[in-house]
């Protein structure tokens, strides 16, 4: 291979598609796992790393017995070809814009359970954003609140809906909506069985069991104590499966725990001070908010929350 000193060369339509499968190659974190991914087999996509090494003058990636792994000027390579991959998104959705219409395709990561919201706000946002003239492609996943933030973090969401905040660098945070939480037990938990509707006491929540919210990164306290856990749920629903075994007590959404109490399996505690709310946010990455497809969706989506909101 050339010195990686000597010019690159201009970039041709080949060296776009080279750098997709590269990225590719990075972000399933070796050549197997890119296999599936890709559609194509180890030895052509190993053939077509080798080929934009070539092309760059530079090794991208060590790849035998120890393992994949990404060499520096790789890891500047694939940072690259994001932004890259980005500006020609741009161009080809502001030149749709131009003609009026949306054109490419949008990631889209929301937390899970957004379909129990009051109104279902994203749905109600999904169908403005399907009417807008254009044949733009939506790709949607569903995930923790962290994973959410995560995945617009590391650019594999180009917008998400959670109520993770971390206020992470090189991202925006727009408040949409709010969701109200409150502590939950199942109707056949001793504590349920011994409210008389006067204020439990703290001698009666020493004998409960707690659920740890694992998927928050900030642990609430409750009456300025952490109470006995030996559970920890990584999702809201793991919260109410442990809640609906009868052995522990938990915060719940209260959107998601309504459709339990109606039915009379689980009932909300009288404790106020357990009780709050937190910001839903929709999160994209601040050098990506002038994207039109990124602006429409934003739009699409804080003005469903808003009509959502005002109904009854």
């Amino acid at each position: 291979m050339s010195s990686s000193t000597q010019r690159i060369p201009p970039l041709h339509d080949v060296d776009i598609r080279l750098l997709r499968i590269f990225k590719s190659v990075v972000e399933c974190k070796g050549f197997s796992a890119a296999e599936e991914t890709l559609g194509v087999g180890r030895s052509t996509i190993s053939k077509h790393v080798a080929d934009l090494e070539e092309r760059l003058l530079i090794r991208l990636c060590e790849r035998g017995r120890s393992g994949f792994n990404v060499t520096p000027h790789g890891q500047i390579v694939y940072e690259a070809t994001i932004e890259l991959l980005d500006s020609l998104d741009h161009f080809r959705s502001r030149v749709a814009l131009a003609k009026g219409r949306l054109s490419g395709s949008i990631n889209l990561w929301v937390m899970d359970n957004t379909q129990l919201e009051h109104g279902n706000p994203l749905a109600v946002a999904l169908e403005v954003f399907k009417r807008r003239p254009g044949s733009a492609t939506i790709n949607i996943n569903t995930a923790g609140p962290e994973a959410v933030e995560d995945a617009v973090l590391n650019r594999l969401a180009n917008v998400g809906v959670t109520i993770a905040n971390s206020d992470l660098p090189g991202l925006t945070y727009r408040a949409v909506g709010v969701e109200t939480n409150a502590l939950y037990c199942s109707t056949s938990n001793e504590i349920a069985r011994a409210l008389d509707g006067k204020r439990i006491d703290d001698a009666l929540l020493t004998k409960c069991d707690f659920v740890t919210r694992g998927y928050l990164r900030s642990v609430p306290t409750i009456r300025g104590r952490h109470w006995k856990s030996t559970a920890v749920a990584y999702h809201v629903e793991a919260t109410l499966q442990l809640i609906l075994s009868g052995q522990y007590l938990g915060i719940l959404p209260d959107h998601i725990a309504r459709p339990w109490v109606d039915n009379g399996r689980i009932i909300k505690l009288p404790m106020p001070e357990a009780e709050d709310s937190t910001t839903i946010s929709l999160v994209f990455r601040t050098k990506s908010k002038s994207l039109p497809l990124v602006t429409a969706m934003g739009e699409d989506i804080a003005e469903a929350y808003r009509h959502t909101r005002k109904q009854p």
